[in-house]
């Protein structure tokens, strides 16, 4: 499997047997206060990413685990789905990190994500949070470059792929050095 890597992460496509790692980030009681609740279950998980990677062959959704490298250490994820073909856009979410995530891991990860989707030629990148979600709103509004609306719990940002090249990605490529690039995702 082809990766993006960055200087202390790895960024890769999601695998089945990546179930249980997902599921433990899902039901962990400090990081799902956040997200949408998920069934005790971790077979349910993985039946719901053999699912998955079907929409992933088909293009219309992508699942990213986050990866240390110097210990191969999982340490989180990243969705990409919602794709509308039409305005070119797709939407983020499900961005966790645990514990045990590297000083940039954050950065790096946006930036990685960044990168396939210009690869993949979005224009548009829709990202959400909770809206009591303060940090992640506070790094969202950092890399965003307008409000794109709100439901009842979430708050969504617009990035321009473009824009975000030279606001964000440019000032802080240092984290992913392109020569570091394993291959496409």
């Amino acid at each position: 499997m082809k990766s993006k890597t960055g200087k202390t992460i790895k960024l890769r496509l999601v695998e089945v047997s990546d179930y249980a790692f997902i599921h433990s980030l899902r039901v962990a009681p400090e990081k799902n206060k956040f997200l949408s609740a998920v069934d005790d279950n971790p077979e349910l998980q993985k039946v719901w990413l053999q699912k998955y990677k079907q929409r992933e062959q088909n293009g219309e959704e992508f699942y990213f685990i986050i990866e240390r490298l110097d210990n191969q250490e999982t340490v989180g994820t990243m969705r990409a789905y919602d794709v509308d073909p039409e305005r070119m856009s797709i939407r983020c979410g499900s961005w966790i990190l645990n514990d045990n995530k590297t000083l940039t891991s954050a950065v790096e990860s946006i930036l990685l994500t960044w990168d396939f989707m210009r690869e993949h030629h979005f224009k548009y990148l829709i990202v959400d949070a909770r809206k009591e979600h303060v940090s992640a709103l506070r790094f969202i509004k950092k890399i965003s470059h307008r409000y794109y609306g709100e439901d009842e719990t979430n708050f969504f940002y617009e990035i321009d792929v473009e824009k975000f090249a030279e606001s964000f990605y440019q000032p802080n490529q240092h984290y992913v050095s392109p020569e570091l690039v394993d291959g496409e995702i």
